[in-house]
C-alpha cells in the first residue's frame, strides 16, 4: 500500500490537456461570442434590408413633362399643372413635342430627362414597350374633329377620296389614328393626299382653300377647333356610325356635341354633331416619386375635375388606363384621396416624415424585441462557460457514488477540466458563478481524495 502511494503522489505534474480527448468539450468563448454577433447582424441585416424595401429619398425639386404642340390643348394643361405644382415649390418643366408619340418615346427612353407626359388613347406602341411607365388616369375626351368646306357633301369618310387631307403632323397621335381611320375606310384613289400638317398650320390651310379636310384629335379648348368651328363655309363631319368606331377600336366612345354647345348665340355648332372621341391621359415613368404623384393628381383634378363641353362635371380625372397600367399610387388615390400624411401636413414635410415611418417601424417590429433578446442570449453564452463543466463533473461524481471507475483515471479529467477552467474568463458580474464552480472543482477532488482506495489526490498546479 505505502509503494502504491509513493507511486501515485510522485507522479509528474500533467501536462497541458490534449484536446483531442474526445471526453472532453473544447471551452471556446469565442464560439459564443460568434452567436451574438451572427444574431445581432442578422438582425441588423433584417433592418436595413426593411428600411431599404421602404426608403423613398426626398422628392425631387425639378420635374420635366413633355406636353404637346406650343399652340395645343396638352400644352395649356402642362401650364396649368406648373402653376399649381408651383405652390408646392416644384418646378414642372414643360418641353413641347409633336404630339403623343414624340412624348411616347420620351418618356420610355427618359430622353431629357422626361418623366410625366400626356398621351392620346390608341397612340399605344407594341406590348413590349409598355414596362416602366404606368398611367396616373384618364383627363380628358378628345374627339375626332373632321373638319371640311361645306360645299363637299359628306356622310361617310369614304368621301374624302381624292381629296386633299390634313392629317396630322409626324411625331403626333393625331396623325397615327387619322391614317387608321382612313385607311378602314378605303380613302386611297387618284388625286388623294393625305398632307402630315396639322394644328393652326391646317386650319390656315383649309380656310385658304388649300386642302379639303382637315383631321384633328383634340379637346374642345383646341385653338384650331375653335376657330374653324366659327369659320363661316366650313363645316364639321358628324360620325353616323359613331358606335361602329366605337366597338371596333376600344379606345374609342361616341359623344353627342348638342346643337349650340359652343355658341348659343350665334348656334354653334348648327345642329346635333356625333363625334367619337378618345381619353387622354396623363403618364408617368414607373419610378416617378410618390409624393410628385400626388401632387399630380391634385393638379389633375383641379385642372379636370369640373365639367366640359363634352363630359360632366366629375367626369375626369378617372381611374382608367387605356395605354398603360395604372400606377399604384394614382388607384390609392382615386379610392382615398391624397394620402393620410398628405391632408394633415405641408409637402415639404411628408417625405421626412415617410422617412421617420419608414426608419421607425423595423426598429420598433425588430430592434426592441432584439434589445431585449440580446441581452438574454448573452448571459447564456458567457454562462454557457462556466455550467458546460458541471455537465464533465457530474460524471465523475456519479462514477464516485456507484463505486465505478478507475481514480487515477477520475484524477486525470479533474485536472484537465481544473486546468481549463483555470484560464476561464468571464465578465465581472459572472465572477461569483464562476468562484462557485470553483468551489465545485475543490469538492470534487476531496471527494476522490477520500474515495474507497485513500489515495491522496495529486494537487493541481495553480
Amino acid at each position: 500500500m505505502q509503494d502504491h502511494v509513493h507511486q501515485t503522489t510522485a507522479r509528474p505534474a500533467v501536462a497541458a490537456p490534449d484536446t483531442r480527448d474526445p471526453t472532453m468539450t473544447d471551452n471556446r468563448p469565442l464560439n459564443e461570442n460568434r452567436i451574438v454577433l451572427a444574431v445581432a447582424a442578422a438582425a441588423l441585416a433584417l433592418m436595413a434590408g426593411l428600411i431599404a424595401l421602404f426608403w423613398q429619398p426626398a422628392p425631387p425639386k425639378t420635374v420635366v413633362m413633355s406636353t404637346g404642340p406650343a399652340d395645343g390643348a396638352y400644352h395649356a394643361y402642362g401650364q396649368q399643372y406648373r402653376q399649381i405644382l408651383a405652390r408646392s415649390g416644384i418646378d414642372l418643366v414643360l418641353l413641347t413635342s409633336a404630339g403623343a408619340e414624340e412624348n411616347i418615346a420620351r418618356l420610355r427612353g427618359r430622353k431629357d430627362k422626361v418623366v410625366l407626359a400626356l398621351l392620346q388613347g390608341g397612340a399605344t406602341p407594341p406590348p413590349e414597350h409598355q414596362e416602366g411607365i404606368e398611367s396616373l388616369g384618364t383627363v380628358a375626351f378628345e374627339a375626332v374633329w373632321v373638319f371640311h368646306r361645306a360645299g363637299l357633301a359628306l356622310d361617310r369618310l369614304s368621301g374624302l377620296s381624292g381629296r386633299r387631307v390634313a392629317v396630322g403632323v409626324p411625331g403626333s397621335g393625331t396623325l397615327t389614328l387619322a391614317r387608321e381611320l382612313l385607311g378602314q375606310n378605303q380613302v386611297a384613289g387618284p388625286g388623294t393626299e393625305l398632307l402630315e400638317t396639322g394644328g393652326k398650320a391646317a386650319a390656315q390651310a383649309l380656310l385658304a382653300g388649300e386642302i379639303d379636310a382637315a383631321i384633328f384629335v383634340a379637346t374642345p379648348e383646341a385653338p384650331a377647333v375653335q376657330q374653324l368651328l366659327a369659320a363661316p363655309g366650313i363645316a364639321l363631319f358628324s360620325f353616323r356610325r359613331a358606335e361602329a368606331y366605337a366597338r371596333r377600336y376600344p379606345f374609342l366612345g361616341a359623344l353627342d356635341l348638342p346643337e349650340g354647345a359652343f355658341d348659343l348665340g350665334r348656334n354653334l355648332p348648327p345642329a346635333d354633331v356625333r363625334l367619337v372621341a378618345a381619353r387622354a391621359s396623363v403618364v408617368a415613368a414607373a419610378e416617378l416619386h410618390p409624393v410628385i404623384a400626388d401632387l399630380m393628381l391634385d393638379a389633375m383634378r383641379e385642372v379636370h375635375g369640373g365639367g366640359g363641353m363634352l363630359w360632366r362635371a366629375g367626369t375626369f380625372p378617372a381611374a382608367e388606363a387605356p395605354s398603360y397600367p395604372l400606377s399604384s399610387d394614382a388607384a390609392a388615390f382615386y379610392k382615398t384621396g391624397p394620402s393620410g400624411l398628405r391632408r394633415y401636413v405641408p409637402f415639404w414635410a411628408v417625405a421626412w416624415l415617410q422617412r421617420l415611418i419608414f426608419f421607425g417601424l423595423p426598429v420598433l417590429v425588430i430592434g426592441l424585441p432584439l434589445m431585449r433578446f440580446l441581452p438574454s442570449l448573452y448571459r447564456w453564452t458567457v454562462r454557457r462557460r462556466i455550467y458546460r463543466w458541471y455537465g464533465e463533473l457530474a460524471v465523475i461524481e456519479r462514477a464516485l457514488a456507484q463505486g465505478q471507475g478507475d481514480p487515477d483515471l477520475h484524477f486525470r479529467k479533474l485536472e484537465r477540466i481544473e486546468a481549463r477552467v483555470k484560464h476561464l474568463r468571464v465578465p465581472p458580474a459572472f465572477g461569483g458563478e464562476a468562484a462557485m464552480l470553483r468551489m465545485h472543482l475543490e469538492l470534487v477532488r476531496a471527494r476522490l481524495g477520500g474515495a474507497g482506495s485513500g489515495v491522496a489526490p495529486p494537487s493541481s498546479p495553480r
